[in-house]
């Protein structure tokens, strides 16, 4: 059973090993003001550590948008000292807290996917989006830069100099391309997104969750380190996996015909 748990400036719907956060301000284009903010980096933490949340699905509500970015209206009424002591001392915190869960995220793109609510995305760990939706880093356009790991992310995933043809243009791109460049995972139906979100998290959530996290944790490290540092820690994280016996379960019932291959 899926359970409502919090309904505000974001919604948190968790079952079956499953929690839901969806973005809650529509009329702003699910744009990130302070607040938000603020609500998202002790939310986040939080579902990483409890027991019944396996996978975490980040969506934004309605059908327009599943982040605007940052909320620029509210953005223009700072003063240049009060931005640089939050980026200095909170942004940096905000740019590495989906990247650096545990667990496993789901990105489901519904709509407008821009500035840092791309780099959301890009932080996720698994992205699929609606037909629909439509990507881009625009900051430079408004005369500063993509600061909540954007720059660093993108051209990580598909390849400096793309990377840097979208973000010093600006230029927005559809989900046809970005699946086609490897900016994202998947494309679907809009109307079949967040089943298609739910079953792959449904998929993940289903297997141990110390070999999940353990095979996250080391494939992230292929961004870090080189081949021979990485294979090390392969063999650390598959190491990590014998904590727990839920692989003599698993491997027993497959020995025993138990679970098809």
């Amino acid at each position: 059973m899926t359970t409502l748990e919090h309904d505000g400036l974001y919604r948190l719907q968790v079952g079956e090993g499953i929690a839901c956060v969806t973005l809650n301000r529509p009329e702003s284009m699910n744009a990130i003001n302070y607040a938000l903010r603020a609500e998202l980096m002790e939310l986040f933490p939080r579902m990483d550590t409890r027991d019944d949340v396996r996978v975490i699905v980040v969506t934004g509500a309605g059908d327009r948008a599943f982040c605007s970015g940052a909320d620029l209206k509210e953005r223009s009424e700072q003063t240049t000292d009060s931005m640089y002591r939050y980026r200095r001392h909170i942004q940096t915190r905000w740019a590495g807290l989906l990247a650096n869960l545990a667990k496993p995220t789901i990105a489901a793109i519904n709509g407008y996917c821009m500035g840092g609510g791309f780099e959301m995305a890009l932080a996720c760990d698994i992205t699929i989006a609606s037909e629909r939706a439509v990507f881009a880093l625009p900051e430079v356009t408004h005369g500063f830069i993509p600061g909540a790991g954007g720059t660093q992310r993108l051209a990580r995933l598909i390849g400096v100099q793309k990377a840097k043809e979208l973000i010093l243009s600006g230029r927005r791109m559809n989900a046809a391309e970005a699946l086609a460049i490897g900016a994202i995972c998947r494309v679907v139906a809009h109307e079949a997104l967040m089943a298609e979100a739910n079953a792959t998290a449904r998929a993940i959530a289903n297997n141990p969750s110390i070999a999940v996290m353990q095979a996250k944790l080391a494939i992230n490290a292929t961004q870090e380190t080189g081949l021979s540092s990485g294979l090390v820690l392969e063999t650390e994280s598959w190491l990590s996996c014998m904590l727990s016996d839920t692989w003599k379960e698993k491997t027993r019932s497959f020995a025993k015909g138990e679970r098809k291959p």
